[in-house]
Formats: C-alpha cells, structure tokens, sequence
C-alpha cells in the first residue's frame, strides 16, 4: 500500500497528523465517486491504492488521517465548486459511518445513538475530529472540533460532515431532523443561503465553535428499528476496530503500507528501515514502543491475504502458499494453523 501510483519505497513519508480506518476514506471515495469523481484521481498523492478499495481487510486496518486530507484536496482542486460539500453530504447513504452507523440505527433511544457515535466516534472520525455532547437548559449542543488545515478542505470537510449527519439522523428516526441553529467556526464561504436552506435553521460563521444546537425532546424518542442484540453484536466489532487504534503507531502503518505495496518484492527489514530513513535496529526499537514487530506484522499481514483469497477465489494451498512467501503448502498449513485455530480449508469452505 505504497504511495499512489509510485513505487518507490523512498516516498513512502508520513506526517504523525493522526489516524483513521481505511472504510471511513472509502466510504469517501464512494461518495464522490456518485457525485461523477474518478477513484483515481480522488486517491492520487495518498497511501491508498485502488486495489484496496475492494478488499475484506479494510474493515479492520487504520491508516493516516492524511490520505483522507489528500483525497478531499483532490476532490478540491479537480471541481472547486461553491457548496459540493453540501451535495456530498447530503447523498451520503447509512454505511458512512459504518458499523457504527448500523449500531446506532438498531439503538433504543436518539440519546442511545448519541452516546454510542461519542463512544466510538474515532471509528467513524479518525483522530483528527471529535465531537461531544452538552446541554444547556433545553438545548443540546453537539460540539465537532478538529484540527483540519484551513481552508477549503476544511469548508468542503465541514460541509459533507454536517450534511451527512442531518441526513443520518432523518434515517435514524425515521423523520425530519430539527436544528435550531447552526454554529460554524469559519468564514461565510459566500453562499450562506445555501447552507440555510440544507439545514433549515440559522446559520452564524465566525463562531467560537462549531455547534449543532437543537432541543433535547428528540433526545428520548424510540427509534424505529430498534434491535438490542443486533446493536451488541455491532458494538463488539467497534470494540476491535478501537483496539486497533491503540495498537497502531506511526512505524507500524508505515511498515505494513510498505509490506503491501511491495508484497512482490519480500523487502527485508533493511529495506523497510532504509526506506524509513533508519537502520534496522532503530525500526526495530520504535516498533517494540508500538507494541509490535516486523515479523507481527508481516504474519497479520499474511494471515489476512490468505484468508481473504481463501474466500474469494478458488487459488490452490501451494499457490497460495508460494504468493505468501512461504517454501511450501506445509509451512503455510503451520502457520495458518497457529494463526487462526483453523486449517485453510475451513474458510473456504
């Protein structure tokens, strides 16, 4: 998972500007790719790749909060449309926040909801963005702060997010949205009247904050689809998704885009830490602080490919064997194995 379109390990550089899981950056790509936008060229600049956009062990995998950033300053600069944002967000579909969003849409309550999308929203948000709740007497006030670069990517981030919620919320309850008033911590972009008539309410820029206000009534509606032992199972895989941000680090991302990118080539831990601009022992030092090793990551790694084809194509135990890296089909069967208590015959089947 190298860099887009190079494949020179040396690119391979990452800003430590936070993380994010890979289906949130692909629920993005999919939804400006129904507004007309090529994956392609959405995705020029990134880590990610197009191949990836497709593969199971996305819903599991983190990556930096900068492929996002890039993939919106591509959609940016290729149509720098006032208020594509807006549209964006509010064609948005219920798998944008993925399987919180399923979680949430099988809660008792709207308050159940809420609390679920702040307990889990590095799920849907990464680690640049964070929202959180407060009430004032009747009011509610659901605060979003980030650490977005201003700008247009900021505007058209905001934009799609704001939109995308208020339509989220109107699937949820299975009714209109009511927002009081709109506060955005950024300058009228010059089509107030626009952001108006998609919220429906007052719309003030150059707040301190960025606050949905609304009253807390909604806060004790039933929800219509309401499935307590659905939603539990939901939260169980939210519960993964967020161990897996603790475990990843700035190396352990980097290390594992390199893995991929360049499967073919079997890079050594050498090459990895010359492309990281270190030697060996100093990757393998960070990589101790981030509670994993290049052999870790490179057996998660395998075990996901090859469970992934298992799945999806009928690829022999000896070609599988030979694509992993692996001398022959008993050292794989080994591995496979200890890896998941399984025999590789169990997921194909």
């Amino acid at each position: 998972m190298g860099t887009h379109n190079n494949n020179n390990m040396h690119t391979m550089k990452q800003t430590d500007q936070g993380l994010i899981p890979l289906y949130s950056i692909i629920a993005a790509v999919n939804q400006l790719q129904r507004q007309g936008f090529d994956p392609d060229a959405l995705l020029h600049g990134s880590s990610i790749s197009p191949a990836q956009l497709g593969t199971d062990r996305s819903c599991r995998q983190i990556v930096p909060f900068d492929d996002l950033v890039q993939v919106y300053q591509n959609a940016v600069n290729l149509r720098p449309e006032p208020g594509l944002g807006l549209q964006v967000g509010k064609d948005a579909g219920v798998g944008v926040y993925g399987v919180v969003g399923f979680a949430m849409l099988c809660s008792s309550t709207d308050i159940d909801a809420v609390n679920l999308a702040i307990k889990y929203q590095k799920a849907i948000l990464g680690t640049n963005v964070q929202i959180s709740l407060q009430v004032e007497g009747d009011l509610g006030i659901i605060r979003v702060t980030d650490t977005l670069p201003h700008g247009a990517v900021k505007v058209f981030y905001m934009e799609q997010f704001l939109s995308g919620f208020l339509r989220f919320n109107d699937v949820l309850a299975e009714r209109p949205s009511r927002i009081c008033e709109l506060r955005l911590d950024y300058p009228n972009p010059g089509y107030a009247s626009a952001y108006e008539e998609t919220f429906g309410c007052p719309v003030r820029f150059d707040s301190q904050h960025t606050d949905i206000v609304f009253r807390t009534d909604i806060l004790g509606v039933n929800l219509p689809n309401a499935d307590p032992v659905t939603a539990r199972a939901c939260e169980q895989v939210c519960e993964d998704l967020m161990r897996q941000f603790d475990r990843a680090g700035k190396y352990s991302i980097q290390v594992r885009q390199l893995l991929e990118s360049h499967w073919q080539e079997q890079p050594s831990m050498e090459t990895l830490a010359q492309a990281l601009d270190c030697d060996a022992r100093t990757l393998r030092r960070r990589l101790n602080r981030e509670n994993t090793s290049f052999r870790e990551i490179r057996d998660m790694l395998r075990q996901e490919m090859a469970i992934e084809r298992l799945r999806r194509s009928d690829v022999s135990i000896a070609d599988l064997a030979n694509e992993l890296g692996f001398s022959d089909s008993s050292s794989f069967r080994r591995a496979f194995q200890k890896w998941t208590g399984h025999q590789p015959g169990y997921y194909r089947n």
